[in-house]
């Protein structure tokens, strides 16, 4: 369930939201994705390839992460360091007049975005942390600059997310209301520091919340943190380790803050109803998932926030959408693929469809299976049993079959190609994670993962998504 908040902002209820199946209840690690001054303690170690030449260094001893870099982009896959990642925007916010500022829908498939994920795992290998990195997403709060990067991890205590000189995602505490040092729009208007304004995380609070009259019992608190539970893939099913979490966010609030009056005394801001930001979620709102087995992950993403704010010298203020999704973790060495052979592989398929690009997006899932060819450098994905993950699990039309092509020298380990079915066409790639082991089907890496966007003509049926495989 989501509500509407005022200045455009738009929440959503904390308990029970999952925008992708796959991801229920479970038992959880504890939530907490950063220590106040301290980095994450993760348990695996990762070994992401810097364009497979060598071990891309990932913030923090042991984390499994994207990489920071877009090395090259075909079809709408982004290649990073150590995966492949794809993104959307919504589109109601492209039509003038905007026919529904105060939300964002809506689903185009686009490029030039970056989103960087790190995660660590516990000792059973349940997700115990994600630091979420996202920037030039084309969201800029005074229509003219791009927002400050997001920096999100789900962290359920009050204090401020940074990047420490290690790149490792810390928590510090956050300024006093009345700190006009720090929070300095109260002084400098639309010449304050953006950056102090965003990835905040200011509840839970001791003063009490100001709920929107449309939502009078909102939440008092920003995220439950994340939760995360085993599949059955270790004895012999194939769903995948699964983890999730949501955050109500006010980056860009400038209520966070005091202003001045002529004598140079604290007062409320003049559209300030009383100290602080009023609520969680007044601008915006961010959930991120995940699936993965040994050595590749799959995570999801969405991030909806209010750009255009009015405070910040903007003129049209509304809402926005990004959403995506990346293949990531333990990139097989290219030296290590084999020279020849044959190897086949199943996994999972998650991410959104929409049935027309002006429509909201539905969660999907579905089946996926890979046969790859050594000898011939080939990947052909077979894509099957594909549904909407919500309601009566309605089915969509995004069976195909793609043959791809394995890259060459450092991307040898990367695979990519057209796409397409009778309704869809558009761009695959992925990558190889994991050790190369004889048995089962052949000898090759023990696990696959990738992206793909699709799209039709005449702004019609759209879909991103993701996919994750075990050799069998």
């Amino acid at each position: 369930m989501r509500f509407l908040g005022q200045r455009g902002a738009v929440a959503v209820l904390l308990v029970g939201l999952s925008l992708l199946s796959g991801c229920g209840g479970g038992s959880s690690d504890g939530g907490v994705a950063v220590q106040s001054g301290t980095s994450v303690s993760p348990q695996q170690t990762g070994t992401g390839t810097q364009a497979g030449a060598a071990a891309a260094a990932c913030p923090g001893s042991g984390t499994e992460c994207t990489g920071a870099t877009i090395l090259r982009t075909d079809q709408g896959i982004g290649v990073t360091d150590a995966g492949v990642q794809v993104y959307g925007i919504s589109t109601n916010d492209l039509l003038t007049p905007n026919p529904a500022p105060q939300i964002a829908y809506g689903l185009r498939p686009a490029t030039g975005g970056m989103a960087d994920v790190r995660v660590s795992k516990a000792a059973d290998g349940r997700l115990a942390s994600v630091t979420l990195l996202l920037s030039n997403l084309g969201l800029s709060w005074d229509g003219k600059t791009e927002r400050p990067r997001i920096i999100e991890t789900f962290e359920t205590r009050q204090g401020r997310v940074q990047l420490d000189a290690n790149g490792l995602a810390i928590r510090q505490p956050l300024p006093a209301a009345t700190d006009l040092n720090f929070f300095d729009f109260g002084r400098n208007g639309i010449n304050g520091t953006q950056a102090n304004y965003a990835n905040n995380i200011y509840f839970p609070r001791s003063e009490p919340v100001r709920c929107p009259a449309n939502h009078p019992n909102c939440p008092s608190v920003e995220t439950q943190g994340l939760r995360a539970q085993l599949g059955d893939w270790r004895s012999g099913g194939s769903t995948p380790d699964n983890a999730q979490a949501t955050r109500l966010h006010e980056d860009g609030a400038t209520q966070a803050g005091y202003g001045v009056d002529a004598n140079g005394q604290l007062v409320l801001l003049p559209w300030a109803d009383g100290v602080g930001v009023p609520y969680p979620g007044f601008k915006g709102y961010r959930d991120f998932l995940h699936w993965s087995y040994a050595h590749v992950n799959l995570g999801a993403w969405i991030t909806q926030d209010t750009v255009g704010i009015i405070e910040w010298g903007g003129s049209d203020e509304h809402n926005k959408m990004r959403r995506g999704l990346m293949a990531f973790g333990q990139v097989t060495p290219p030296a290590q693929l084999p020279a020849s052979g044959v190897v086949r592989y199943r996994g999972r398929i998650h991410g959104w469809f929409s049935y027309l690009q002006a429509q909201d997006s539905h969660p999907l899932f579905g089946d996926v299976e890979a046969t790859v060819d050594f000898t011939n450098r080939t990947v052909v994905l077979t894509f099957s049993g594909t549904r909407i993950d919500e309601g009566q699990m309605d089915p969509l039309p995004l069976a195909l079959t793609a043959s791809t092509a394995l890259g060459s020298g450092q991307l040898a380990n990367y695979f990519f190609g057209s796409a397409g079915n009778a309704t869809l066409n558009g761009g695959i790639g992925g990558r190889f994670f994991g050790p190369v082991s004889n048995g089962g089907s052949g000898t090759g890496p023990a696990e696959m993962g990738g992206t793909f966007q699709l799209q039709s003509a005449n702004q019609g049926p759209v879909s991103i998504g993701g996919f994750l495989l075990r050799k069998i």
